[in-house]
Parts: C-alpha cells; sequence; structure tokens
C-alpha cells in the first residue's frame, strides 16, 4: 500500500514563500534548503541592467558545479540579493493568461512557465525586479541531471507605470479563496460529466489520495499564515487531478478524448495557477 500523496509546489512559489522570511545568513540558507529538490542543482546569473537579450531557452549543456555547497551557495546568493523584499509573488503565465507580467518580460516568463516579480529595497529607493528560473539538463544518457539558472534582472522598474502597479496582475487571497472553491466544484462536475473513471479505472483510488494531499513542511516557511496554506494545498491538489486526469495513461484513450479533457479543464487549471499565486504573494500593509 502506497503512502499519503505528497504535493509539489513551483520551485517560483516557494521562492516568493521565503523571500520575505529571509533577514541573515541562517535564514538565507533555510530558505536555500526549501527551494531544491533532490537531484537539482542551481546557478544564479545577474543580467546588466541594460540587458535585452533574451533569456535563453533550456538546452542540454555542461556538468554544473553540482556539490552540495556549490548550489546552496548559489541559491544564498539569490535570496540575499533580493532583499528586503517590500513585495513579491509567483507568476505561472500560460499562452493567453500573461498574468500581469511586465510586456517586455512576459516572452521570458512564458518561456520557462514560472518566475516571480518583486519590489525591494535599494538604499534609499525602490526598485522592481523580475527572477526566471530555466531548466536544462546535463550529463549522458547514463547520468543525467537537472540544472536550475536562475536568471536576474535587477531594476524592472523603466518598465512598468508604477512600481505601486507590479503585481496588478495578480489576484488578492480573498478572490482566490472564491475562485479555488468554484473550481474544485467545476473539475469534479467535468470528471463525472467526462467520465474518466471508465478509461481509468484507478482514478477513483489516486484522486482521494490527491484529495488528502498536503505539502511537505520543508518547503513552507515559518509563521505562513493559516489562509494562505489553505488556498496553496487547495491550489495544488487542483492541479494534480487535472495532470492525472488528462494523463493518457500510455495511450488508454484517444487523442479526441483528452482534448476534450483538455478544454474541460482549462478554467479548472487556470483558477489553480492564479491561486498559487495568489498564495505565494507578500503584499505591503495597507496604510489606515
Amino acid at each position: 500500500m502506497s503512502g499519503p500523496a505528497i504535493l509539489e509546489l513551483p520551485a517560483s512559489v516557494t521562492l516568493a514563500l521565503w523571500l520575505p522570511t529571509v533577514t541573515d545568513r541562517d535564514s538565507a540558507f533555510r530558505a536555500a534548503r526549501a527551494v531544491a529538490r533532490s537531484g537539482e542543482h542551481h546557478e544564479v546569473h545577474v543580467r546588466p541592467r541594460a540587458a535585452a537579450d533574451p533569456i535563453p531557452s533550456p538546452v542540454a549543456r555542461r556538468r554544473p558545479d553540482v556539490t552540495a555547497s556549490a548550489w546552496l551557495a548559489a541559491l544564498h546568493e539569490l535570496f540575499t540579493g533580493l532583499t528586503p523584499v517590500i513585495e513579491v509573488a509567483a507568476l505561472l503565465p500560460r499562452a493567453g493568461d500573461p498574468m500581469g507580467a511586465p510586456a517586455a518580460r512576459s516572452a521570458d516568463l512564458l518561456d520557462a512557465g514560472e518566475g516571480l516579480l518583486l519590489r525591494r529595497a535599494d538604499g534609499a529607493a525602490e526598485v522592481c525586479s523580475v527572477v526566471v528560473p530555466v531548466r536544462s539538463t546535463y550529463g549522458s544518457v547514463f547520468e543525467r541531471g537537472e540544472l536550475v539558472t536562475w536568471t536576474v534582472e535587477q531594476d524592472i522598474t523603466d518598465l512598468l507605470p508604477a512600481p505601486s502597479l507590479l503585481l496588478a496582475g495578480v489576484d488578492s487571497i480573498s478572490q482566490a479563496r472564491r475562485e479555488i472553491q468554484l473550481a474544485l466544484t467545476e473539475a469534479v462536475e467535468a470528471l463525472e460529466d467526462l467520465d474518466v473513471a471508465r478509461d481509468r479505472p484507478d482514478l477513483a483510488e489516486h484522486l482521494l489520495d490527491l484529495s488528502l494531499a498536503t505539502i511537505p513542511d520543508r518547503l513552507l516557511p515559518p509563521g505562513l499564515d493559516p489562509r494562505q496554506l489553505d488556498v496553496l494545498e487547495r491550489a495544488a491538489r487542483l492541479l494534480a487531478i487535472v495532470d492525472l486526469a488528462l494523463d493518457d495513461d500510455g495511450g488508454a484513450v484517444t487523442a479526441a478524448q483528452i482534448s476534450q479533457r483538455a478544454a474541460a479543464l482549462a478554467s479548472v487549471e487556470r483558477a489553480a495557477r492564479h491561486a498559487l499565486c495568489a498564495a505565494s504573494a507578500t503584499r505591503p500593509a495597507r496604510r489606515l
């Protein structure tokens, strides 16, 4: 009998959750360990402020320095270089749904499928930055690994109408909670209408496992707002359910059926992505 299902978070969501907690060397290393998955290695590239070249697409490449101390140091550099944070949120854009990404950087974020926007203090000034993780593989067929290169553009402030509008495209947590509940109902109805269990006899058991799945504690920063955790888990469960429903199980369903399922679950997947981003966000406290 398999153990309880474990939910995963996109790396950018984990990064956005932990960034506001980084205040010193120790907290930066704790955050770095939370972001890194097993078998991954990390590098950080900082783009010059004047750079306009697109972020390279993921390709097979050289073997990086894969020692734990090397990638931990790289992630430590990433965290400390982006703090102190005023506001931050992950983005999970898809074609036709840029989620408020700055137009000049939307292609980079879309190619990667994720990234984050943040506003931070830089001396007496405030600057807006964008961070995009590019995944690539290295090694041979006998020994292959995954490298995540975090590309940081330190200052995109001039690309925005105003710094305060940086996260204008990211839903509020209250809106996300409403949308995720509606999406859950829609997902159940869609799966019933499509009679997915007919083609996937094992689906009911897997769906039950996912309905009880939780996010590992190591991915979550201390003191996380319970409302954020609730939305994070609901959204992560929904994305996992959508992925499971769209799995062709080795060709057990036709292309037409896969297309039909994808169309029916598209709005559910969108709501789950938006909810993950809303739950990852830290915003300035409102002034009374």
